[in-house]
């Protein structure tokens, strides 16, 4: 009898550790849905102080620089952005696009913190927040933009601005334009 007793609590032993083991896989095994939000924030590729080239069949289209650049499956972000291009359609002058932060997705960089945009004869303009489709070349603000010009400053809201026909449009415009004589007149 006496070896009887000492059976059962060595098997209640066992099966105790066993019920624990179970119990444990399941409290402490690490959730499917942490697994894929941490994975999603990991990115790819991190480069920091960079310069890209983007080159089309003839010459160098583009040129990317910035302080930081992560790279994730299907976008990327970059910190302190400009990229430069030149416009050999328009009288061969330089481009200038800014941001402080840009989301690029294919071929659309959202600026969401705002975007300065020049240009090498002069003309430019910020814009609060906007978007730039590379391949039909259209800015599209969002919010308050100012845009100058060596013939006058311009306001107003939700700019869009196509690189190719060189064409401007907005809402709520307010215009100061500069005379010849040195005046100016607002509109």
């Amino acid at each position: 009898m006496k070896h009887l007793v000492s059976t059962n609590s060595v098997l209640n032993f066992f099966l105790a550790l066993f019920v624990l083991t179970i119990a444990s896989i399941f409290f402490f095994a690490p959730s499917k849905r942490s697994q894929t939000l941490t994975n999603e924030d990991i990115p790819k590729i991190e480069l920091r102080n960079f310069n890209m080239y983007q080159a089309n069949g003839d010459f160098v289209d583009m040129k990317i620089e910035g302080s930081r650049a992560l790279q994730f499956d299907d976008y990327e972000i970059l910190y302190d952005f400009l990229a430069s291009r030149y416009n050999t359609r328009s009288k061969k002058i330089y481009e200038y696009i800014s941001g402080d932060k840009v989301i690029r997705k294919g071929d659309i960089y959202d600026f969401p913190n705002g975007a300065v945009y020049t240009k090498s004869d002069g003309g430019g303009f910020w814009s609060e927040k906007g978007t730039y489709d590379y391949r039909k070349e259209i800015f599209r603000g969002k919010g308050h933009f100012v845009f100058d010009s060596p013939e006058g400053d311009v306001e107003g809201k939700n700019i869009i601005y196509n690189r190719k026909t060189q064409m401007i449009q907005a809402i709520h415009i307010t215009s100061e334009i500069h005379l010849s004589d040195g005046k100016k007149e607002k509109k």
